[in-house]
């Protein structure tokens, strides 16, 4: 993070959030999550080391400054693992679709996307109360309706979330939570 003058504010804006999702999903204290836990945080504390080449495809400078590093404590197959998370942190999922359904690295793949995602504007202001939960098909995300319509941009990137993830087999739900009811909106039609 040194290295590469990460923003450690940001970072713990960013890593607050995905384990904030993470743990809805999975208990963060179980040992059984312990590596993954390990790796969320890593991976949010190196997502934005590639922005000191370009900010312009920063995910995929990362991603190559982490599986060619030279990291003390991490073995090759650690480097890769965390380039992975790093190189789909944004953009398109095509570019990982190898990657079997199942792997617990699509779970922490949608934490970080969501917690960077959310984290855009790069200011302290309060997230809304969410609730998010895996399916077996893919995930499920709810956010207050009146904070949706508040926040037009998010809202967008939110429903192109939706698309990325359809494209590669997994389901994105986006709900609304209108007052104290939860109303479930599909934005995805199933291919």
């Amino acid at each position: 993070m040194q290295r590469y003058q990460v923003d450690e504010t940001q970072v713990r804006r960013v890593e607050r959030t995905a384990l904030l999702i993470l743990g809805q999903m999975i208990k963060l204290d179980d040992l059984a999550h312990e590596n993954d836990v390990h790796f969320l945080r890593w991976a949010v504390s190196l997502h934005e080391i590639g922005v000191s080449v370009a900010h312009s495809q920063f995910h995929k400078h990362g991603a190559y400054i982490l599986g060619h590093a030279d990291m003390s404590g991490f073995s090759k197959r650690d480097q890769a693992r965390l380039a992975l998370l790093v190189l789909g942190q944004r953009g398109k999922l095509q570019k990982l679709a190898a990657m079997p359904a199942g792997d617990p690295n699509w779970r922490l793949l949608f934490c970080l996307r969501l917690a960077a995602l959310l984290h855009r504007a790069r200011d302290d202001h309060p997230l809304p109360e969410m609730s998010v939960r895996e399916a077996a098909d893919g995930f499920e995300l709810d956010l207050p309706a009146r904070w949706q319509a508040g926040n037009p941009i998010t809202a967008t990137a939110l429903a192109d979330e939706v698309t990325f993830w359809r494209r590669i087999g997994i389901t994105l739900k986006i709900g609304t939570v209108p007052r104290d009811k939860v109303v479930q909106l599909e934005l995805l039609q199933k291919s």
